[in-house]
């Protein structure tokens, strides 16, 4: 395995603490998002943030 520079081995930390961050604060979100867009199943209310927060 060919070593890696100070620089290199830098970046790749800053690289993987920014995927941790976005994994970290964004899943939520996503799994929001996804829900939201496909919408409330046949019967069912759509969802509203309103809904989520105060139901």
């Amino acid at each position: 395995m060919p070593k890696l520079s100070k620089e290199a081995k830098q970046r790749l930390q800053q690289l993987f603490k920014g995927g941790q961050f976005a994994i970290r604060w964004g899943f939520i979100p996503v799994v929001l998002y996804l829900g939201f867009r496909r919408g409330a199943d046949p019967g069912m209310p759509e969802p509203t943030i309103w809904s989520l927060l105060w139901g």
